[in-house]
């Protein structure tokens, strides 16, 4: 019997990617999605994490609080955060709500015929106007961030599942013994292949591109400028750049 746990991932962090491969686990069942983990959501989230079965899983972005941290705690819930490059995450949401007709960002995006460019320096700056709010990128990232570093969270980084196989294959084995889903050593190959094969990109309604460093091809030299004012000392924290001469 595996013990339930939960899939915490920042949004646009490869959330779907995670999903299908725990669920090739011939064992394991998802039960629920749950966010952002706003404190008013504590006693819903609370039942919802609380009913999870042995066998299953839920899943979501939740904010780091200590009133999570407690409740993960009296629970007895691992969990495992997936985290990503932020620079990648920008420019996966300046796609990402063009694809929802009513979705206020698209509107603002086109009410104001913003550019690529400009999305990107939405995302890094923050907005804050009468249709949209948010704070910037590393306001917001740091929401999530302080997951990494608490005991019985395994922390994994959306570039190591995407690297290669092998490096996919290596992370898989990490998540199989940490949440102990394989007590047959000599069967944990065989369960990471079984997660492995069942990654159908086509399945997953948010999938754009999949790759790691695409925002090379999106920023020139003011949005990169811009990204480094704001969250320079954010990836220099997350161990994506050594310093800010990038």
């Amino acid at each position: 019997m595996i013990t339930p746990f939960f899939a915490n991932s920042i949004a646009k962090s490869g959330t779907h990617l995670m999903k299908q491969l725990l669920e090739g686990h011939p064992s394991l069942t998802h039960h629920a999605f749950i966010y952002p983990g706003h404190l008013d959501q504590l006693q819903d989230h609370k039942k919802t994490l609380s009913s999870l079965q042995q066998n299953s899983f839920a899943n979501g972005h939740i904010f780091h609080s200590k009133e999570y941290v407690a409740l993960f705690n009296e629970l007895q819930l691992k969990q495992l955060f997936l985290y990503r490059d932020p620079r990648d995450i920008i420019v996966s949401y300046c796609y990402f709500f063009m694809r929802f007709p009513d979705h206020p960002y698209r509107r603002f995006f086109l009410e104001n015929n913003l550019s690529i460019k400009e999305r990107c320096l939405l995302f890094i700056n923050g907005v804050d106007s009468e249709t949209v709010r948010r704070p910037n990128i590393a306001v917001w990232y740091n929401k999530f961030l302080g997951w990494k570093n608490e005991p019985n969270v395994l922390p994994v980084s959306y570039e190591s599942l995407v690297e290669s196989p092998e490096s996919q294959q290596q992370q898989l084995e990490r998540i199989v013994n940490f949440f102990q889903l394989e007590s047959n050593s000599n069967l944990i190959n065989t369960r990471v292949e079984q997660m492995q094969a069942n990654v159908d990109p086509k399945k997953s309604a948010t999938f754009r591109k999949g790759q790691a460093g695409n925002w090379k091809q999106e920023f020139d030299k003011e949005v990169k400028e811009a990204f480094k004012a704001v969250g320079g000392d954010l990836l220099i924290q997350l161990g994506y750049e050594k310093d800010n001469e990038w």
